[in-house]
């Protein structure tokens, strides 16, 4: 069989002549591209876990239905975190896909795109629907309006500092651009420290002498901590990030996960007060009974859902103190209105001590 040599044309590479700007972003492809690619995984990543936190809440069947209060709360928050997350896809897709070989349109869509102008707002509209259901909770645990009505402003400040970015960022103008980007991430961080310290302590004032008030006032405490140290870490990140290296786009990897972290905050809290009202419910128990023989207290039964204020009762000789029930087993976080006029009783008794010798009489210190 007769073999033919066929010709192989010389690969001939093609030129691209690139501004001075341009090879310095695609050279910097890692530093100004990667932090949307590795933030969006990351952010999927975190969608999934919101969905499953979602999913936990609406599984729970509360037999006197005081979850359905904020379904519409969920809900909304859920559809705010897809919009984001479709924002994010499409801003890579422009980024890596759609203008792959065209280094200069790829630079410019910062400023003509609007899904990628607009990522710091939507980053901040989640932020601030989070934060102001924890400023709402805080109100309802200590009606301290004058606290909430600050937190509400330097919120307001956040917001409005992220509107203000969004405008100058077609316009290109890096020095309005920073300095409004530091004071939305300053806001935000005042705001998120000031929510989780403040409820820490007010629940750490509410601790009696009863140990299953102080267990539960504990774990509360835990769970503001658990909840606020994600979110808050990643905006402290974000700003130094972006003041320490302005020039390069590292900080968007904090930015696009920041708002997943404020949902899933937001979530866990929901999640843990249904599972605190299902530890109560499945106790089967009212309250704390406690009698004295030989001077000595004995702990009959209980359950960790005291709230109340004590009532002091005798007869048969054996004398007792009941701890009421706490009837709305933590609304929201949490408490609501009622519950807290509960613990505001539990307040005035917090420094009282018992003297067996003689049955139970309160003696206050």
């Amino acid at each position: 069989m007769e073999s033919t040599n066929s010709t192989i044309t010389e690969y001939v590479p093609s030129v691209i002549i690139l501004a001075p700007w341009v090879i310095w972003y695609v050279e910097g492809a890692a530093l100004q591209i990667g932090p949307w690619f590795i933030g969006t995984c990351v952010e999927l990543f975190l969608q999934g876990i919101l969905m499953m936190q979602t999913a936990d809440f609406f599984s729970y069947k509360d037999p006197r239905g005081q979850s359905k209060r904020f379904v519409w709360l969920v809900l909304v928050l859920n559809v705010l975190c897809l919009i984001k997350t479709a924002q994010n896809i499409k801003i890579v897709w422009a980024t890596m896909i759609a203008n792959y070989a065209n280094p200069d349109v790829s630079l410019m869509l910062i400023g003509v795109d609007w899904s990628h102008y607009s990522a710091g707002l939507s980053t901040a509209i989640i932020a601030v629907y989070v934060q102001a259901f924890f400023i709402y909770r805080y109100y309802l645990l200590t009606e301290r309006w004058y606290i909430c009505v600050f937190m509400s402003l330097c919120t307001t400040v956040s917001l409005v500092a992220a509107v203000l970015v969004t405008y100058y960022m077609p316009k290109i103008l890096h020095a309005k651009i920073r300095m409004w980007s530091l004071v939305h991430f300053v806001s935000a961080i005042v705001v998120d420290t000031l929510i989780t310290s403040c409820t820490a302590w007010h629940l750490q004032r509410r601790k009696s002498a009863v140990q299953s008030t102080t267990e539960l006032i504990d774990r509360l405490t835990r769970l503001v901590w658990q909840t606020a140290l994600p979110p808050t870490i990643c905006v402290i990140i974000n700003a130094v990030v972006l003041e320490s290296r302005p020039i390069e786009l590292t900080h968007m990897t904090f930015n696009i996960i920041l708002p997943k972290l404020y949902a899933i905050s937001l979530l866990y809290t929901l999640n843990s007060r249904n599972d605190i009202r299902s530890e109560q419910e499945s106790a089967g128990t009212t309250g704390y009974y406690i009698t004295t023989d030989n001077q000595r207290g004995t702990m009959l039964s209980g359950s960790t859902n005291f709230t109340s204020g004590a009532d002091v009762s005798s007869g048969g000789g054996v004398t007792s103190l009941k701890v009421g029930e706490d009837r709305q087993a933590l609304s929201g976080f949490g408490f609501d209105k009622e519950t807290d006029l509960e613990l505001n009783r539990l307040e005035a008794t917090k420094r009282v001590t018992f003297d067996f010798k003689q049955d139970l009489v309160p003696n206050r210190k």
